[in-house]
């Protein structure tokens, strides 16, 4: 099941990928964006993240890197939302 998470992880980000340069080829879209925000997101959402410890798997570097590769995108959607509701919930304090 891990392994099946991981290609799906894949082939999610590869897809949001591939719709974000399609932004900047074919012109403006809100199925691109639609597209490639969603996948990103997905694609984050499928990755397993309840792996084994760093000391476990010292020899799948290539997982770690995937991993950061995957939620990167992610984290650049997510955290400027986390901070505009942060500052809805608590003000500008």
């Amino acid at each position: 099941m891990t392994i099946f998470r991981i290609l799906l992880s894949i082939a999610l980000f590869i897809t949001a990928f591939l719709a974000f340069i399609g932004l900047f080829l074919n012109g403006f879209s809100w199925l691109y964006v639609a597209i490639s925000v969603g996948g990103f997101l997905l694609a984050a959402w499928a990755w397993p993240s309840d792996q084994t410890p760093r000391q476990a798997r010292n020899n799948y570097s290539v997982l770690d890197w995937l991993e950061v590769l995957i939620e990167f995108p992610a984290d650049l959607i997510v955290w400027p939302l986390r901070w505009l509701g942060s500052i809805l919930r608590h003000g500008l304090d």
